[in-house]
């Protein structure tokens, strides 16, 4: 791809989010209230039953997201949103399906939850891996799910929100009687190295559901908190600053589509003429493509040759 100098623009986007943690961090249930808080923003006059019938997970977990539904945490009462239940094989192929569903049932905000499973589930990746031997050499193989999986993740025009396991350690720290004790902490997170920096925002919730902001793009976050539904809210109103660059290609799209329906037209509006017609079918064949499929700038250049023809044709039949 050719480089260029562009302009730099505040452009709108969707709302990438990863959230890390332990087993009974709180991740499912802070997902689906950010998630509630995107919705009430996106569509504040719809009723909360509706509003919950916009979110979508895909849960890996057992079917455990679906034990949140009618929970009650902190002001917000969850309600009935869409799931989608995996098991194995967990490849990216299923995931994209799941996916899939979940977005031509109308869902706005997708959970993944979570995305080890297929780092480490049967059909994952390290299973893809060690099927090809386990040498260096096999992790060229899984490179494109790698990608396909990532840009699933953070590349996507809908907002989503993934959960990701951490491999749990233990530490020993006096506790309030001043004993010493064992206790669980976070120490990475089991998928991909460094995938969180590909998120605009990333959190690490610890077991008493606090969430500790590790990247921030948005500046929202100052310090650690509980997830709420308000944070979702302001995270899509910060997301919807700028340009929005899908409504101009949107634009572009149809204004393009326009000039070729005009080309289209005028073209055949000569097309009686015998040197035209044979010029259009000559280069039809050509290109395997019938004239209406032409794109809008086969279509000019066509328009303009056409144009040629008849010029030419009037010059000659013009009385001397």
């Amino acid at each position: 791809m050719n480089m260029q100098v562009e302009t730099a623009r505040r452009e709108r986007l969707k709302v990438h989010m990863l959230l890390a943690g332990v087993t009974n961090s709180g991740k499912t249930v802070s997902a689906l209230l950010i998630a509630k808080g995107i919705i009430a923003e996106m569509y504040p006059d719809l009723q909360e039953s509706a509003q919950w019938g916009l979110i979508g997970v895909i849960d890996t977990e057992h079917r455990r997201a679906s034990l949140n539904a009618q929970k009650q945490v902190g002001e917000t009462k969850i309600g009935e949103f869409h799931v989608v239940n995996m098991d194995a094989p967990y490849t990216v192929e299923r995931y994209e399906g799941a996916f899939g569903l979940l977005a031509r049932t109308g869902c706005q905000v997708i959970i993944v939850d979570s995305i080890t499973h297929n780092w480490e589930g049967l059909g994952g990746i390290l299973h893809k891996v060690d099927q090809s031997g386990g040498q260096f050499s096999a992790w060229g193989k899984v490179k494109p799910d790698l990608k396909r999986f990532q840009d699933l993740l953070v590349s996507s025009q809908m907002h989503v929100i993934s959960t990701v396991r951490v491999k749990q350690d233990y530490v020993v720290v006096a506790n309030e009687k001043g004993k010493m004790a064992p206790v669980k902490v976070g120490l990475k997170n089991i998928t991909k190295d460094d995938l969180d920096y590909e998120y605009a925002i990333a959190f690490r919730l610890e077991a008493d559901h606090i969430a500790y902001p590790v990247k921030d793009n948005s500046d929202i976050f100052t310090e650690p908190t509980h997830l709420t539904e308000e944070h979702g809210k302001k995270l899509y109103k910060w997301a919807e600053q700028g340009v929005d660059v899908a409504e101009e290609q949107r634009k572009q799209r149809e204004e393009e589509e326009a000039m070729r329906q005009q080309f289209l037209a005028e073209i055949i509006e000569h097309m009686p003429n015998a040197t035209v017609s044979q010029y259009v079918a000559d280069m039809a064949f050509q290109m395997r493509v019938p004239l209406e499929n032409f794109n809008v700038e086969t279509m000019y250049h066509l328009n303009q040759k056409v144009k040629e023809i008849i010029n030419n044709a009037n010059i000659h039949n013009r009385p001397q």
